[in-house]
This record gives C-alpha cells, sequence and structure tokens, in this order.
C-alpha cells in the first residue's frame, strides 16, 4: 500500500515588532530620585538684586536734603560771583543796552568755563535793520565792547564786524572758581561724612551738584542785540560731574582708602607725594597770586572794574608770574582778522630780559627773589613732609606735573570766523620752557631742602601709621 503525502505543516505567524523606547527630549531634566511620599517640592529661591543695583537702591533711597545741603554751597559760590561781576555796566553810560539780566547770565557763562564749558558768539537770526545777524541798534565799537575793563577784553563783541555771519569764542578757565569751587565740596562732604556718609552719599552730592550746573548752563545762554550766547551746558555739567565725584569720593571714603593703602608702601608713598605736590602748588599760588594782584592793582588805567574782572582768574595770573620768575617766556600769537597791529606784534614774547628792559634792574631782581622763594617753598614743603628721598623727588616730579597741566589750562585764546577767513589769539606761557627751567629749579630745591631743614633743627616727616585690614 502506498504511503500518502506527509501532512502540511502549520503555518508560523510573524513575531510581534519590536516598538523602540521614546527617544529623550532634548535638554531634558535628569530623573531625580523619587520625591519621599507626604512631603512637597522645595520652590526655588527668588533671584537677589545684584551689588551694582543694590549700590544705586541705596543711593536713591539715600538721604537727599544732607546731599542737597552739601552741594548748595559751591552752587551758590558761582551765583554769587555771577552776581558781583553783573553789577557794573562796563562802560554803557545812560544808555543800558544789555541790562543786568543779560549781565548776570553773561558773567555765569563765562564761569562755567572753569567745567569745561564754552563762550560761543553767533548771529541770532537775520533780522535787523540792515540785514545783518548782528543788528545795528548797539554801538560795537562803544567802551563796553572794546575797553580794557571790558568783557571782551578788547577782542569781545567790539570784535564783531555788524556785516558778518561768523562766530566769536573765548577759551578762558577761571581757575579761582574751580579752586572755590572745590574747596566748598570738600567742606560739604566732610559735613556729610561726619554724619556717617559713605560712597552713596558722593554719588547723591555729584548728582546734585552736576544738576545745578547744568541748570545754570542752559540759563547763561542770553540773546543780546540779535546775538546768541552759547555756554555749553552739557560739557559743564559732565565736568562737573567727574570733579564732584572724585573730591567728594576722596573726601568720604578716606578711612576705607587709609586701611587698603596700609598694606601697600609703594600707594601710600606715592599719595603723600601728591597731597605734599598739592600743599606746595597751593602755597606758591596763593604767593605768585597776591603779587600778581598788587601789580596788576597798581598799574595805570586799572579801575574798579578791571579789579572785578582779575578776581575770577587771579590763579592764572599766578601761574604766569611764577613762570616768568623762573625763566619762562610769555607768548602771545595773532593771526587772521584778529593781525590788526602790525606785523611785528604777530608772535611776540615777553621774558626776564624784557622785564628788565622795561621796567629797570629792580623789576628783574623782584622776579628772580619771587622764583627762589617759590622754589624753596616746594623743596621745603616736600622734604618737611615726606619719609625719605624717594618721596621727596616723587612730591616735586608730581608738583612739575601739575603745574605744567595749569600752565596749559591757565592761559586764554580766542577766534573770530566768518564764512571765508578766520582770525585767532592766544596767549600763554610756553611750555617747553615751563617744562625746562621747573626742572632746572625743581630739582635744586629738593636737593638743598633737606640741608635746611637740618640746619634749622628739623627733621624728616616719620611716615603715618595706618590700622591694617582685619584678619579673616
Amino acid at each position: 500500500m502506498a504511503a500518502g503525502p506527509p501532512p502540511a505543516a502549520p503555518p508560523q505567524t510573524p513575531p510581534p515588532p519590536v516598538v523602540p523606547p521614546p527617544a529623550a527630549a532634548p535638554f531634558a531634566p535628569a530623573a531625580g530620585p523619587p520625591a519621599p511620599p507626604g512631603y512637597a517640592p522645595m520652590p526655588a529661591a527668588p533671584a537677589g538684586p545684584t551689588p551694582l543695583g543694590a549700590f544705586f537702591g541705596r543711593v536713591f533711597r539715600g538721604d537727599w536734603a544732607g546731599s542737597a545741603k552739601a552741594a548748595a554751597w559751591p552752587s551758590g559760590l558761582i551765583v554769587a560771583l555771577a552776581v558781583a561781576l553783573s553789577i557794573p555796566t562796563y562802560g554803557q553810560g545812560d544808555d543800558i543796552v544789555v541790562g543786568w539780566s543779560d549781565r548776570l547770565r553773561l558773567a555765569l557763562a563765562m564761569l562755567l568755563q572753569a567745567f569745561g564749558g564754552g563762550f560761543e558768539v553767533r548771529p541770532a537770526g537775520s533780522g535787523g535793520p540792515n540785514g545783518s545777524g548782528y543788528g545795528s541798534d548797539y554801538d560795537y565799537g562803544s567802551d563796553y565792547g572794546s575797553g580794557g575793563s571790558d568783557f571782551g577784553s578788547g577782542s569781545g563783541f567790539g570784535s564783531l564786524d555788524p556785516g558778518t555771519q561768523g562766530s566769536y569764542t573765548l577759551d578762558l578757565v577761571p581757575l579761582t572758581v574751580t579752586v572755590l569751587w572745590i574747596g566748598a565740596l570738600i567742606l560739604g562732604a566732610r559735613a556729610v561724612r561726619r554724619q556717617g556718609g559713605g560712597l552713596e552719599a558722593a554719588v547723591r552730592i555729584s548728582l546734585v551738584a552736576t544738576a545745578a550746573v547744568l541748570l545754570l548752563g542752559l540759563f547763561a545762554q542770553p540773546e543780546v542785540a540779535d546775538v546768541s550766547v552759547s555756554s555749553s551746558p552739557v560739557l559743564a555739567a559732565l565736568g562737573a560731574f567727574v570733579m564732584a565725584l572724585l573730591v567728594t569720593g576722596g573726601v568720604l571714603q578716606r578711612d576705607a582708602a587709609a586701611q587698603w593703602m596700609a598694606g601697600r608702601p609703594g600707594t601710600l608713598t606715592l599719595v603723600r607725594a601728591a597731597g605734599s605736590a598739592v600743599r606746595a602748588m597751593g602755597a606758591v599760588l596763593l604767593l605768585c597770586s597776591l603779587i600778581g594782584f598788587v601789580l596788576y592793582a597798581t598799574a595805570d588805567d586799572v579801575d574798579g572794574q578791571a579789579l572785578l574782572i582779575a578776581l575770577p582768574v587771579l590763579p592764572n595770573i599766578g601761574l604766569h608770574v611764577l613762570g616768568l620768575s623762573w625763566g619762562a617766556h610769555l607768548e602771545y600769537d595773532i593771526q587772521g582778522w584778529l593781525d590788526f597791529s602790525g606785523s611785528d606784534l604777530r608772535n611776540r614774547s615777553f621774558g626776564l630780559s624784557g622785564l628788565a628792559d622795561e621796567f629797570g634792574g629792580w623789576a628783574l631782581t623782584g622776579a628772580l627773589a619771587t622764583g627762589v622763594v617759590c622754589a624753596l617753598l616746594v623743596g621745603l614743603l616736600a622734604a618737611r613732609r615726606s619719609a625719605g628721598r624717594g618721596e621727596q623727588v616723587t612730591a616735586g616730579g608730581l608738583f612739575l606735573l601739575l603745574f605744567l597741566v595749569l600752565a596749559g589750562l591757565g592761559g586764554v585764546s580766542s577766534g573770530l570766523s566768518d564764512r571765508d577767513d578766520r582770525g585767532t589769539a592766544a596767549f600763554a606761557l610756553n611750555l617747553p620752557e615751563v617744562l625746562l627751567f621747573g626742572l632746572l629749579w625743581v630739582g635744586c630745591a629738593v636737593l638743598v631742602a633737606p640741608y635746611l631743614l637740618r640746619l634749622t633743627g628739623r627733621t624728616e616727616a616719620v611716615p603715618p601709621t595706618y590700622p591694617g585690614p582685619p584678619g579673616p
């Protein structure tokens, strides 16, 4: 019997598809341990303010009344000086064109140059009877514009030609205003320090003083006889803010700075030498300013108005007296439109030889004696306050550097421009000669002064000791 066909195999079912695990989301946080039962997750702590934000918060939440009181003294000083300068009529006579309020604003514009402001005169418009920008209702050749005691001092409004459309600029830093403003600010900051004020109070005082200078600068922009005056209030405010922040910060942070410098003898020596240089400059400027003011007051054709105008620039006069006494030349340069005096006067210098030719040998002797006294003042103060020869040399070098900076700021320059031409006039010390003769006089004074102290029985200073920073 034949075998039948084999039974068919049962059909095989395909295996179930393998499902891949879900991919983790990008940047997904790692799974942490399960939270214990019965406890809720801890809430995230709120982010606190940054140190800078906390500092400004203390600034704006602080004592603004005390800061305004400290800034009121320097601001009131500027206003008082401007009021004093605006009282005279400056040769206008009975026909007053520039009234008291305009003179006050002009005086403020002049004084705000102490902080970096400007003084620029431009035509207010094209109006006027003659079609010019300056009008014709004012005699620009009067004493107010060209006298020896006027605002312009020979190159002011009287130099503007009524037929032009140009501008007049004056660059003069009245250092009396700068010195008195800084002194008043130091007194106000010391009063705040006695009440426990810190760096936050310094920022508040600086902001208030800056706001006062900005308001005065915006006010000091009059229009006189179709002529507008610009005082650059923004630049003056920026300069006042930087100066106020440095001065008040140094006064209010004095103790903290002393502790910080206790472990840094090099920095402490430099700061002490800088203090000696500033004191020496103050003593020298006081002496030379007094000499210059007396000589100016006894000159011919100098009246009360001229003396009043000289008060804001007394340190400038003192710097010129010191530079002349040490052998540097006073130079003035006239070019362009302002060259009205002849070719022989375009560029001249005046030194000790000219002083002897003009005023005689006694004037030369007095100038040299002034130079010797000033050099000895610098050397003796440096030797008396310094702890060693290196610190004395540092103090002398810083004094010379300060003298160079102030001599550069103490000059005066003016410019008169039109569409096609420009005239300039400048009067200042010769700075290379100031550096050369200053090195000679100050170097000799620093060398000789310690021996003079020993002859008088005095010794050099002992460096002060400050408590060091607290340990950990």
